[in-house]
């Protein structure tokens, strides 16, 4: 789906249909998102992170018409990437997911407090997971990025630690 409707579109680079691992407690799919801010050496997912415009895109209407087939079957949408928050088109959709009645788990690197808040102002997400890659001395050598900023990183652990949704680090 290389045209202009992928432009408006979620960008999602896999699907995983099942997992029993990603979101606790929880029968879910994972929804894989392209494209990264950060460049960590260790990325297991690096293929959807450096240079997505060539990749081939899954529909979103493919992964809504699955997840109505899979309506009580699974609990949840874990949705990761890359990194999820720098899509702009994120929200809607969550929101799409959400009206499905699915629960919604959502990986991010933190680097997007203002993003994070905002999704869990709406109610969007149930559940995040934070990758916490080195501590602050390391950070930018872990991240891959030499003069990165850690203050988003930071903001977004004391906005987790206040307790207004379920998280891990």
């Amino acid at each position: 789906m290389k045209n202009v409707e992928a432009k408006r579109l979620l960008k999602i680079l896999g699907l995983h249909t099942l997992t029993l691992l990603d979101y606790p407690e929880k029968v879910a799919c994972t929804v894989f998102t392209g494209g990264c801010n950060l460049r960590c050496p260790f990325c297991h997912n690096a293929s959807m992170v450096i240079d997505t415009r060539d990749q081939q895109v899954i529909a979103q209407e493919e992964v809504f018409s699955f997840l109505k087939k899979r309506r009580g079957v699974l609990d949840g949408v874990c949705i990761t990437g890359g990194e999820p928050l720098l899509q702009p088109e994120l929200e809607g959709f969550l929101r799409r997911v959400r009206e499905m009645g699915y629960s919604v788990k959502l990986d991010t690197n933190g680097c997007f407090p203002q993003r994070l808040k905002a999704i869990t102002a709406e109610g969007l997400v149930d559940y995040i997971a934070m990758d916490i890659k080195s501590s602050p001395r390391n950070y930018a050598q872990a991240a891959g990025i030499s003069d990165f900023d850690i203050s988003g990183v930071r903001e977004s652990i004391r906005f987790l630690l206040s307790g207004p949704i379920d998280y891990e680090f």
